[in-house]
Formats: structure tokens, sequence, C-alpha cells
């Protein structure tokens, strides 16, 4: 069993929430990329995306995504655009078990549609139409990238994803 559990997924799959409910129920400690990035920064991240651009908050994403998962015993809540970025995926592998929440197009849509914090959406005209080709695009390397994947869509318990997880890292 490795030290970790990473999660991986499109933005809006519900990463921070089930990893909030996961580290409780595994008594582990949460870990929120984005957040501990935003925090180094102090800005949000649609302000780094803004102000200095996709390539450096990538970069941050990097040396962050590194030094965190060394760490044992952590849920770790990645970005949506983390596995864009084999260097994460491989730091991730080493000291997790990475879980892809594979959200349908309609879940994903109905969670951000009006989301102004998602710098990629901000600046779109038509959001599902976005989130549908960014979707395509990621999908098969969120796939390749994990150990395990859980479906969800708009009916989906939280609890319920949150026990599939715990029982898959268990047995991994």
């Amino acid at each position: 069993m490795k030290d970790n559990i990473a999660l991986i997924g499109f933005m809006g799959s519900g990463k921070t929430t089930v990893g909030k409910v996961l580290a409780k129920l595994m008594d582990m400690k949460f870990v929120d990329i984005d957040k501990i990035i935003a925090a180094s920064e102090k800005k949000s991240i649609a302000e780094i995306f803004e102000e200095k651009g996709q390539i450096y908050f990538r970069d941050l994403e990097r040396e962050i995504i590194a030094q965190e998962a060394l760490k044992n015993n952590c849920v770790i809540s990645t970005g949506g655009g983390s596995i864009l970025d084999n260097e994460n995926i491989k730091r991730l592998k080493e000291t997790s078990f990475v879980v892809y929440l594979d959200c349908t197009i309609e879940c994903l849509y109905q969670r951000l549609k009006n989301s102004t914090t998602r710098p990629i959406l901000n600046i779109a005209e038509d959001k599902r139409k976005i989130i549908e080709e960014l979707y395509e695009k990621r999908r098969f390397l969120y796939e390749i990238s994990a150990d395990f994947t859980v479906k969800i869509d708009e009916t989906t318990n939280i609890f319920d994803t949150v026990y599939i997880i715990k029982d898959a890292y268990i047995l991994s």
C-alpha cells in the first residue's frame, strides 16, 4: 500500500470535496495543491493565471506537487490540469495511490456553469463547449495516470464515492 492517496480529475469533479471527507475518514492529512499555490503567491489561482500566465502557474504546480508527494499519510487534491505535466504524475505515482474522479460532462457543466474562479472558463463564451473540448483532450491522460477510477454523475453520493476509494486503497 502506498503512503498517500492522490485525487486527479477535471476541474469540478469533486477532488477537494471528496478529498476532505476521505482524509477525515482515513485519519489522513488533506493537502490541496491549488490552495498551497494560492497561499504561497498570496493570490487566487485566477489572479496568478491573469498576472503571470499559465506557464508560471504550471511551474509552481510542479514544484508544490514534488514537495507534497514526499509527505506521508496524505490525501492530495491536485489541480485539473496537473496531469498535463508527466513529472507531476511520476512524482505522485511514486508515493500515492492515484484515483481518477471521472465525472460526466453534464455533471461538470452543472457544477461549473456559474463559476467565476476557473481561469480557463472565465474567458469562454460557451462554457459547455470548453468543458467538452478540454475534457476530451485530457481524458486519456487521466485514465492512464490512475491506479483506480471512480465514476461520478449528478446522482452520485459523496459518501459512496469516499467509501469506494477507501476500499480500493486498502486493497491496493
